[in-house]
């Protein structure tokens, strides 16, 4: 259980000074998973807030608001606003979940996302189209929870009349200490035209 706390207050801290760093680093960013891979039941919601931290091709950060909404015991919605330092400036968007193996003491969830976002660049936007297959699991030690994940974002961008293909790798655990709150930590592998990032968070369950 002290391990679990310890944890939980890490991604906490980490998750304070990537906002700090958001403010100084002008260099470009993207917008990590979150807590997109953690279902919330019909008819429930959550808000989120996270900081990605760019590890290639310099350092950028970029900050995002979350809202996401269970529509039924498959589905969960996800509308996404941020912004970012550098060329990646404002970005608009959301993503579709839909978990059609859950998460049980027997097995590990999956599910599959379809997401869009959209980012401002200095003369033009951008639009990213990815799919993300994904894995996690739960482990309980009483009332805290680490949630590890595992996803693989594939897709393409498209920008002034080209697209390029990409494919990343994400890893990364939520963690429950309380009811109303959980926190996230996680790092992406840049694969193929995207790039390596660490990236922290909050998450609230009414």
């Amino acid at each position: 259980m002290e391990k679990l706390r310890f944890m939980a207050s890490k991604a906490v801290c980490l998750a304070s000074v990537l906002g700090f760093v958001l403010i100084a680093v002008p260099t470009p960013a993207y917008s990590g998973l979150g807590t997109l891979t953690h279902f919330i039941p019909a008819g429930e919601m959550s808000l989120g807030a996270d900081v990605d931290l760019t590890l290639t091709s310099g350092a950028g950060v970029a900050g995002n608001l979350k809202y996401t909404q269970g529509v039924n015991e498959l589905v969960n919605v996800t509308a996404l606003l941020g912004t970012g330092s550098g060329p990646r400036r404002f970005r608009v968007g959301g993503n579709m979940l839909i978990d059609f193996i859950p998460d049980m003491e027997s097995q590990p969830g999956m599910g599959f996302a379809i997401q869009g976002l959209y980012y401002r660049l200095p003369n033009s936007g951008q639009l990213e189209l990815t799919g993300i297959p994904y894995i996690h699991k739960t482990y309980r030690s009483g009332n805290n929870e680490i949630e590890p994940f595992l996803g693989i974002p594939l897709g393409a961008s498209f920008s002034e009349g080209r697209y390029r293909a990409l494919a990343q790798l994400v890893i990364g655990s939520m963690f429950k200490s309380s009811e109303k709150f959980r926190y996230t930590l996680e790092f992406g592998v840049a694969v193929n035209n995207t790039e390596s990032y660490l990236a922290g968070g909050i998450a609230y369950y009414p």
